[in-house]
C-alpha cells in the first residue's frame, strides 16, 4: 500500500464518518473502521482531522492572455501550485474562441500551453463567440470537452452573442447533450452605463458597481433560461451575484428546467463597499461586487440547496496591470484572485457562522461540480476506485488572510485582514502529496488533462 491515513474523520457529500483511508497506485484502495494491521509505505496518523474530496474550482482563469501576451499574474504553473495550497486537486479553466477563429484549434493551443506546466489537474470549458463553427462541437466532445460557454455582453470585446446567435448555439447543444454556461449580463444597459458614467466624469471605482446594476444580470438570466426552456438544454448560471438572480435559478429548478447555478467567495463576503478607499480599483471583476441584502439572499439559497456550486472566478493582476489606481473604471483590467483561499474562507462562513454541514461544503466545493462537469465519480468522491484527490483539514487552525502567507504572484489580496478557523493541511493527488505542512513536496508538473463525459440526457 502506497498511503494509510488513519483516525480522521472522512466526509463526503452524504455524511461524515470516522474511519481510516487506504491509498494505493493513485487509487483510493479501501476504507475501514476500527484498527486493522496495514503494511504502507507512508501513514500518517489524522486524529481530529478532516479528510475531504480534494476542492473542483470549475471556473478560473489563468495565463490569461491578450493579442498573444500572458496579462495575468499568474501561469498555469504559479496558480495551480497556489491552488494546490488551497486544497484545490482540479480545476477547469476556458479556451476562448477568438472570433472568426476555430475553436477547436484554440482548445489545442491553451491545451498546448498548459500542458507539463499544471501542478494539479484540470481540464478546459470552451467559450465560443460566434456560430461559424458549430460543426466542431463533436470534434472538441471527442477530445473530453463537454462543457461550453457564452456571453450576453462584452460586445465590445467581441465576445457577446446576439439573441439569434444564442438561440442557434443553444439548439446545437441540445443536438450533442452539452452543458452551456452563461455570462450573464445585459449587453446594452452595461455599455451605455458605461458610457453614461464615463460622459458625466463619474469614474471612480464604485462606478463600476453603478454602471451595471442588477437588473442587468436579472434581464440577462431571465431571458437565457427562456431560452433553455424552449431549447431543453442543461444551462448553467456563472458567478451569481444578485439576489434576483438565485431567485430565477429558484423558479427554474420549480419548474422543472435542467438549469444549475454558481456564487463566488467574494459575492458571499464582500461587498460594494470594497470598491471605496486607495485600494477599492483592485476589487474591480465583474459582474461587481453588491449588497449586503444580495449577501443573504445568496447564502439563503445555498443553504437552501438552490445554488448548485461555489467557484472563485480567479483571475489575478498586479497593482501595475490596474493601472495603480489612476486609471478609469472602465479601463481597469476586470479580476481578483480566490483559488488559495476559497475553501477556508468558506468553511469559516458555512460552518462556523451559518451552521451548516460539512457534507454540505463538500458537495458545493467538490462532489457537485464533479457531477455538473463530467467528472464523477473520478474525482470529487471517497469511493473506493476514486482518484485519491483528498485533503486532510484541520478545522481548529487559525489564519489571519494576508498576502504574506498566501502563493499567488501579487503583493495584495482582497480578503486581506478576515481572520479564518480552519486551514488544509495536506493536498493529495492521485495519490501523490503535493502539499504538506506549508511546504510544497510533491512534483511540480504531476497534473493531467481530465477528459470529461456527457452528463445526463
Amino acid at each position: 500500500m502506497d498511503l494509510l491515513i488513519k483516525e480522521g474523520t472522512l466526509v463526503d457529500s452524504t455524511r461524515s464518518y470516522q474511519a481510516n483511508i487506504c491509498i494505493d497506485q493513485g487509487k483510493i484502495h479501501s476504507i475501514f473502521e476500527g484498527s486493522k494491521q496495514i503494511q504502507a509505505d507512508k501513514v500518517i496518523n489524522a486524529k481530529d482531522l478532516l479528510i475531504f474530496p480534494g476542492v473542483i474550482d470549475s471556473h478560473v482563469h489563468f495565463q490569461l492572455q491578450d493579442l498573444g501576451k500572458i496579462i495575468s499574474s499568474d501561469t498555469f504553473a504559479s496558480g495551480t501550485h497556489a491552488a494546490a495550497f488551497g486544497g484545490v486537486t482540479t480545476v477547469i479553466d476556458f479556451a476562448d474562441q477568438t472570433r472568426g477563429e476555430s475553436p477547436y484549434k484554440g482548445f489545442l493551443d491553451r491545451k498546448k500551453n498548459a500542458d507539463k506546466q499544471v501542478a494539479i489537474d484540470y481540464s478546459l470549458h470552451v467559450s465560443l463567440t460566434d456560430t461559424d463553427f458549430l460543426d466542431e462541437i463533436p470534434l472538441l466532445i471527442k477530445e473530453g470537452v463537454t462543457s461550453f460557454k457564452f456571453f450576453t455582453s462584452y460586445s465590445w470585446r467581441n465576445l457577446s452573442l446576439d439573441d439569434f446567435d444564442l438561440i442557434k448555439l443553444f439548439q446545437e447543444m441540445q443536438k450533442n447533450r452539452c452543458l452551456l454556461m452563461g455570462h450573464c449580463e445585459n449587453d446594452i444597459l452595461v455599455l451605455k452605463g458605461r458610457q453614461s458614467l464615463v460622459k458625466r466624469g463619474k469614474t471612480d471605482p464604485i462606478y463600476h458597481a453603478y454602471s451595471r446594476p442588477h437588473i442587468v444580470e436579472e434581464e440577462a438570466i431571465q431571458r437565457v433560461i427562456l431560452f433553455a426552456k424552449k431549447t431543453g438544454i442543461k444551462l448553467h448560471i456563472a458567478h451569481i451575484t444578485t439576489k434576483e438572480g438565485g431567485e430565477l435559478l429558484a423558479n427554474a429548478k420549480l419548474q422543472g428546467l435542467k438549469v444549475t447555478g454558481e456564487t463566488c467567495p467574494h459575492y458571499l463576503l464582500l461587498n460594494e463597499g470594497a470598491y471605496n478607499g486607495p485600494k477599492g480599483y483592485l476589487n474591480i471583476m465583474s459582474p461587481p461586487l453588491r449588497h449586503t441584502k444580495d449577501q443573504q439572499g445568496l447564502l439563503d439559497y445555498i443553504k437552501d440547496k438552490i445554488i448548485d456550486q461555489i467557484v472563485t472566478d480567479h483571475c489575478e493582476f498586479s497593482r501595475e496591470s490596474k493601472g495603480s489606481g489612476n486609471l478609469p473604471f472602465e479601463k481597469i483590467v476586470n479580476g481578483i484572485p480566490g483559488i488559495e483561499t476559497s475553501l477556508p474562507l468558506m468553511h469559516d462562513l458555512l460552518i462556523n457562522k451559518l451552521n451548516l454541514s460539512y457534507s454540505q461544503l463538500v458537495n458545493l466545493m467538490s462532489t457537485q461540480p464533479a457531477k455538473l462537469f463530467g467528472l464523477y465519480p473520478k474525482k470529487g468522491s471517497l469511493e473506493i476506485g476514486a482518484d485519491a484527490d483528498l485533503i486532510i483539514f484541520d478545522p481548529t487552525l487559525k489564519r489571519l488572510i494576508s498576502p504574506e502567507i498566501l502563493h499567488y504572484n501579487i503583493d495584495w489580496n482582497p480578503f486581506e485582514g478576515i481572520k479564518v478557523v480552519g486551514w488544509p493541511i495536506v493536498t493529495i493527488l492521485r495519490g501523490k502529496i503535493l502539499v504538506e505542512n506549508g511546504e510544497f513536496i510533491g512534483p511540480s508538473n504531476y497534473g493531467q488533462f481530465q477528459k470529461r463525459n456527457l452528463v445526463g440526457k
